[in-house]
C-alpha cells in the first residue's frame, strides 16, 4: 500500500478526525482531491467463506452460512468489504455477485460512483445487500487513495470506544446458559442481545436465565423480528412487553408489526422500556423519510440493509437531531464489514455496536488478518485509530486458502 499508517496518524488531530468531507459516494471531494475519481478499478476478487455454526430465529434456523469477502483494487490501492450471500446452501455459487460486479470491473472509481448512487434510491430493485457490500468497498479503496479515513469521508467525528453487544442466538436454555458465561468470558457481559421467539413462556425462561448468569447491572436487549402476533390492542401488547420489563429486559427490537403511530404510543405506553425500531429503518434512504420521533429511544442501523453507507450517516445524524439515540447491528457478519461498522458506530457514537467479529465465527478469518483499523479493548468496548479507507489489511494468499472458492471477476 501506498501510505505510511504512522504518518497518517500523526496528520490527523488530537481528537482523531476532523475537516469531515460529506459522502464521498454523493459528492465529489474538494477540486485538488478530484484526481482519485479516475482511477479504473483494475481487479475484484471473491472469496467464499462458509461457516457451519447453526443460529436460530423465530423465523427458522441458520444450519450454515456462506459469506463472501470482496475485495476490488484500483492498481496498487483496494479496498474491502463482506456480504452474507446465502445460507443453508452448502454448494452456492455465487453466479449473480459475478454478473453484478463484472459491470464496474474497468470502470473508473467516478463513473462506479455514479452507477452505484443511481441504484441507492426509492423504488430500486437491486439487492440492498449488492448496494451495500459496494458501497463499502468503493469507500475503503477511495480513503486509501485519498490517505483518508472512511469515516471522515462520511462526514462522521465520534471517536470515544464503543461498547460490543454480545448476541445470542438460541432457544436451549442450557446453550443459553452457555453462551451468557461466554459473554463475561470474552468481556462482554455488560451488553447481551438474545433472540425472542414470539412464545411468552420460552422468551421469558431465555431472559431470566440470561439476567441471573448476568446479574442485575448488565443491559439486556430482545429482538423478537415481529414475532408477537397474537394481540388485539396496544394494551394487550402493552402487558406482554412490562412482564419482560418487571423480568430485567431493557430495550426491545421489532416487537410486533406496527404502524409509526402504534410504535409512538406503545412507546409512550411501555414507559423506561426502550422499543428498537428496526425493520422501519430499512433501507436507509426510506428510513430517512419515514422514521419519526417518539418511535423509540434508540434506533437500530442494520448491517445488510441499509443498501448506502452515506445515507446510513444522513439517518444517523437525523436521529440524533430528534435527540434519540443510534445502535449498530448487525447480519452475523464475520469479517472485513465487522470493522468497518464499528468504525461507523464510533463515529456516530453509538450505544452499542453488535457488528463485532465472533470468536467462532470469526477464527479462520482472524487469522488471515494483520492488521485493522479497529481494537476490542479489555473491557470490551471497541476503539479505533483511523487509518486510510477502512484500514484493514488481510492476507489475501492465506484466505485463498481457507476459502471454499475463489474467483477473480
Amino acid at each position: 500500500m501506498k501510505t505510511n499508517r504512522r504518518d497518517f496518524i500523526k496528520s490527523m488531530s488530537a481528537l482523531g478526525i476532523v475537516g469531515a468531507t460529506y459522502p464521498l459516494l454523493s459528492a465529489c471531494a474538494s477540486k485538488n482531491g478530484n484526481e482519485y475519481l479516475n482511477e479504473k478499478i483494475t481487479k475484484i476478487e471473491i472469496f467464499r467463506y462458509d461457516i457451519n455454526i447453526p443460529r436460530y430465529f423465530s423465523w427458522g434456523t441458520w444450519h450454515n452460512r456462506q459469506h463472501l469477502f470482496i475485495k476490488i483494487s484500483a492498481g496498487d490501492f483496494y479496498g474491502w468489504t463482506e456480504t452474507p450471500a446465502s445460507k443453508n446452501n452448502p454448494d452456492y455459487k455465487p453466479t449473480a455477485w459475478v454478473k453484478y460486479l463484472e459491470q464496474f470491473k474497468g470502470l473508473t472509481l467516478g463513473e462506479a460512483q455514479k452507477l452505484l448512487a443511481s441504484e441507492q434510491v426509492l423504488g430500486s430493485k437491486r439487492s440492498l445487500k449488492m448496494l451495500e457490500s459496494l458501497d463499502m468497498a468503493l469507500l475503503d479503496v477511495s480513503g486509501r487513495i485519498q490517505n483518508k479515513s472512511a469515516v471522515e469521508l462520511l462526514g462522521l467525528t465520534g471517536t470515544n470506544p464503543v461498547p460490543g453487544l454480545y448476541c445470542i442466538l438460541d432457544k436451549d436454555e442450557k446453550k443459553v446458559r452457555e453462551e451468557a458465561k461466554k459473554s463475561i468470558e470474552q468481556n462482554l457481559g455488560h451488553h447481551m442481545k438474545f433472540k425472542m421467539y414470539g412464545d411468552e413462556n420460552v422468551d421469558m425462561k431465555l431472559l431470566k436465565t440470561i439476567r441471573d448468569v448476568l446479574g442485575d447491572d448488565a443491559v439486556v436487549i430482545s429482538d423478537v423480528n415481529k414475532g408477537y402476533k397474537k394481540w388485539q390492542s396496544l394494551d394487550e401488547l402493552k402487558g406482554i412487553l412490562d412482564r419482560f420489563k418487571a423480568n430485567g429486559l431493557n430495550a426491545i427490537e421489532d416487537p410486533a408489526h406496527l404502524k409509526t403511530k402504534q410504535w409512538i404510543e406503545l412507546q409512550e405506553m411501555v414507559g423506561e422500556l426502550t422499543l428498537i425500531p428496526d425493520a422501519p429503518m430499512r433501507p436507509a434512504w426510506k428510513g430517512i423519510n419515514t422514521m419519526q420521533k417518539g418511535m423509540g429511544h434508540i434506533y437500530n442501523l442494520h448491517p445488510s440493509t441499509m443498501g448506502s453507507l452515506t445515507h446510513t450517516a444522513k439517518l444517523a445524524h437525523k436521529i440524533q437531531e430528534i435527540g434519540a439515540k443510534v445502535m449498530i447491528g448487525d447480519d452475523s457478519l464475520v469479517g472485513p464489514a465487522c470493522s468497518a461498522w464499528q468504525q461507523i458506530a464510533i463515529g456516530v457514537g453509538a450505544t452499542w455496536v453488535e457488528a463485532i467479529e465472533k470468536k467462532e465465527d470469526s477464527k479462520i478469518y482472524l487469522e488471515c488478518l494483520q492488521s485493522a483499523a479497529t481494537k476490542k479493548e479489555s473491557n470490551g468496548y471497541y476503539s479505533f485509530k483511523p487509518a486510510p479507507g477502512f484500514g484493514l489489511e488481510i492476507d489475501t494468499d492465506r484466505l485463498k486458502k481457507v476459502s471454499e472458492l475463489y474467483i477473480e471477476v
